[in-house]
């Protein structure tokens, strides 16, 4: 092991231990509330109030990490309440009591990734390796915990969820205690300046479009589950989805190095917002579990490329010293309020018209997000050449 890759080595791990826990949350958290016998609409009701409150934690969180600049002391806090929350959770079978937890678990759990992205990007800065070689162990948690999960939850049924939950909220609490922490920007930060990040037009405008294609991967995320059950599938197959598309998400972060230049981010965004449009309408004309499957190895393709795309022209566009603050803005709008309509909209759409409706929907969704970022960069490309012939006429 190089002198490098030591002091990344606890960022790494708990960068696989944060994604488990995403994979128990995102897999099977949807079949648990299914098996209490809760409706799809009522499922993706829940499910939104994980990004509602994420809009408002986030930013906060964020804010926090900034002003005191320290991103290792408010991942504990929020893995500490987090934990409490999973506790909480599982105790009740009344849906609005369930909502309630909800709020409560996804407060503390919404900030988790992003925050964990946030010193992943900052510390591949410092140790001037690439984000992908951190953020693919995420991917690999996220892959190999839904994959063994899948297979325990066959044999000892979906009500064991909680046990895997409460292992990997303390275990990922304990290792954010031996984080390196990051500290960025020397200015201080006040709450006005997260006002600042939409002073900008071109920022703007990146954010709504970024929202039109992620909001096609958070919907997905939600159903995806249920759908591969309407379809013929089970716990175990739940588990292969999620291994197959996350695993490729992991190569493709791993050799992000290979394949992923700075220069262009949203050239990798429009080819990802197409990618996206064709896995949406493969899976919606998708009716057998096994082809779902072979389909599943685009999710890593596609999301791989446009999140690389958008954190590297997000820290291009954002000062220093705001970086946490953007990226949870970012998260916020691209996970948080997609996440809001998908889940609440899309489990409507699912209940009454049924999943292929539903990946339709979200395949012009990604059409639509892959032209405005056509337009996007050309009107980018047009004011850096002003930029360029203003400079040399000033020479």
């Amino acid at each position: 092991m190089t002198m490098t890759q030591k002091p990344l080595l606890p960022l790494r791990t708990f960068m696989f231990f944060v994604s488990a826990i995403g994979s128990m949350v995102v897999s099977f958290l949807p079949i648990y509330f299914q098996h209490k016998g809760f409706s799809s609409s009522q499922i993706g009701w829940f499910l939104a109030i994980g990004p509602l409150v994420g809009l408002i934690a986030q930013p906060l969180w964020g804010y926090a990490s900034d002003k005191y600049k320290t991103v290792k002391k408010i991942l504990f806090a929020c893995l500490l309440g987090f934990f409490v929350s999973v506790i909480w959770l599982f105790q009740i079978n009344s849906f609005l009591w369930i909502i309630i937890a909800g709020a409560f678990f996804f407060f503390f759990f919404s900030p988790v990734n992003p925050l964990a992205d946030n010193l992943a990007k900052r510390q591949s800065q410092l140790h001037s390796v690439t984000f992908g070689s951190i953020r693919m162990w995420g991917s690999i948690g996220f892959a190999l915990v839904a994959l063994l999960s899948g297979y325990l939850l066959s044999i000892f049924g979906i009500g064991f969820l909680v046990i895997p939950i409460t292992i990997l909220a303390i275990t990922t609490c304990l290792l954010s205690l031996i984080l390196s922490d990051v500290k960025a920007g020397t200015r201080k930060v006040n709450y006005k300046d997260i006002g600042l990040i939409f002073k900008d037009p071109t920022l703007v405008a990146f954010f709504l479009l970024i929202a039109l294609v992620m909001l096609t991967h958070r919907t997905n995320d939600s159903f995806i589950s249920l759908y591969l059950f309407e379809i013929g599938g089970n716990e175990m197959l739940v588990g292969w989805i999620w291994f197959i598309g996350v695993s490729s998400e992991a190569l493709l972060f791993f050799l992000s190095g290979r394949w992923f230049r700075a220069s262009n981010p949203i050239i990798y965004i429009i080819i990802a917002a197409a990618l996206f449009c064709v896995r949406w309408i493969l899976t919606a004309l998708v009716n057998d579990p096994s082809m779902l499957l072979i389909v599943q190895v685009l999710h890593g393709i596609c999301f791989a490329i446009v999140f690389l795309g958008a954190i590297e022209y997000l820290y291009k566009m954002v000062p220093e010293e705001l970086q946490a603050t953007g990226h949870m803005v970012f998260v916020g709008i691209s996970f948080g309020i997609t996440g809001i309509i998908g889940s609440s909209l899309g489990g409507i759409v699912f209940e009454n018209y049924g999943g292929s409706t539903l990946y339709f929907l979200l395949a012009c969704s990604s059409l639509l997000g892959m032209i405005g970022f056509i337009f996007f960069y050309k009107k980018e490309k047009k004011f850096q050449v002003k930029k360029v012939k203003g400079i040399e006429g000033v020479r």
